[in-house]
């Protein structure tokens, strides 16, 4: 008898991605870089946390890391489109390096300013803008549109695997050797994901051959223009604005639950946002594999906005350890699916010659973050964090009922 573990096994290895070299090496740079990323997040929550001893600037400090998504992301999109994907990868991973070194060195020995964590803030959010629509649009210029939703859970799931290592590395080194300490793996983490960048060769299947690309400039004009005509593309763009400003806000109240309902400190800190990584990780998985229901992304993501909604209520009322990390997990997991799903529904929903674009187009969505994080942070103020979680977890499961009844050709996608 076959186990699930076989199953398991055999449709990873059956996926393309797994025998595209570039997309393994893709993959396994993208594990260490989000070490870094989840690491950073970690850190500077906790440092503002500390010095305010309040929600509302931990929600103000992760609306300032992604608020140039906004600007950053869109055009990174246009960037994406007119450059080698590759080489923009490598430089955004030496820089990255660079700045958790400097990070290192501003936290030796001394503990930094409100505002100085505000500006590091910026310039990491605006090279991680940068970063992700460029890992997708190269994901599918190896793979492809025929399997781009089981790519970018491949892809994810190194993404979430990056995440749950750098959580738990962040939290468990801040916690015995210190700010510096925690900053100087960070950029270690880059370092591994800058050499493994220097290996990509295959510049991809369906690339834009560097003859067919226009100007930045065009490239803007042409993307908005795409999103005045494309009404799939425009709806996608509001229902995945929504999402975020709604769901994925749940981060902020983090170091309030880990340091005031369970008096957890950096490492309990540390362990939720592993269990926010481990259930991405786990989505990630299912998608991976290339489960038959994902030929239908619209529908999935409808039932995908519920769970989300429903899983944030449940973290709210949590009253045990254990039983916060569980809800965390399937928030993460409903997370995750969401932007796979998003992802590949835009990449689909254009030309090819526009799907750096179409992430642009996914930044500009995401880019409602910073008000998001400032919402939730607000609200935990007023409503307390368990009242701020379940209004927002009641929004979600509204806009998916909502979106079902009105937007019924999201469905058929």
């Amino acid at each position: 008898m076959v186990s699930r573990f076989d199953r398991l096994t055999a449709g990873l290895k059956s996926s393309p991605a797994a025998r595209e070299p570039d997309f393994l090496r893709l993959s396994a740079a993208s594990v260490f870089s989000a070490a870094g990323m989840a690491g950073e997040q970690v850190i500077l929550g906790l440092l503002v946390y500390r010095i305010t001893g309040s929600s509302e600037w931990v929600g103000i400090s992760l609306a300032v890391y992604y608020l140039p998504l906004c600007v950053v992301g869109t055009l990174s999109g246009a960037v994406a489109d007119w450059t080698d994907r590759r080489a923009l990868l490598r430089r955004i991973e030496i820089i990255l390096v660079a700045v958790q070194l400097g990070l290192a060195v501003l936290t030796f020995g001394s503990a930094p300013m409100l505002w100085m964590l505000l500006a590091a803030n910026v310039g990491l959010g605006s090279l991680r803008a940068m970063q992700q629509p460029v890992r997708v649009s190269y994901a599918y210029d190896l793979i492809g549109g025929a399997y781009i939703v089981s790519a970018i859970g491949a892809l994810n799931l190194g993404v979430r695997s990056g995440n749950l290592l750098g959580a738990l590395l962040a939290g468990s080194i801040m916690e015995t050797g210190g700010t510096a300490a925690a900053f100087l793996a960070l950029a270690a983490t880059h370092m591994v994901a800058w050499l493994l960048a220097r290996g990509l060769r295959n510049p991809g299947r369906a690339a834009v051959l560097a003859a067919q690309r226009s100007p930045i400039r065009r490239n803007l004009a042409e993307y908005l223009s795409e999103l005045r005509r494309n009404h799939i593309l425009l709806m996608l763009v509001l229902l995945t604005a929504a999402v975020e400003l709604f769901g994925f806000s749940f981060q902020t109240g983090l170091p309030q639950l880990a340091t005031e309902r369970f008096e957890a400190g950096a490492g309990g800190l540390g362990q939720l946002h592993a269990a926010r990584a481990a259930g991405g990780v786990a989505a990630s998985l299912v998608f991976a594999i290339g489960p038959s229901w994902a030929a239908r992304p619209g529908r999935v993501y409808l039932w995908v906005i519920t769970i989300f909604g429903g899983a944030m209520i449940f973290v709210s009322g949590a009253d045990d350890f254990l039983l916060a990390l569980a809800g965390l997990f399937l928030v993460s997991g409903m997370a995750t699916a969401s932007d796979i799903l998003t992802q590949s529904m835009l990449q689909l929903s254009v030309p090819n010659a526009l799907r750096g674009r179409a992430m642009g187009a996914w930044s500009l969505a995401i880019g409602i973050a910073p008000v998001g994080h400032m919402e939730m942070g607000f609200l935990i103020g007023w409503l307390g964090l368990g009242g701020a979680y379940a209004l927002n977890g009641t929004v979600m499961i509204a806009i998916a009922i909502l979106v079902a009844l009105a937007v019924p050709q999201l469905r058929r996608i």
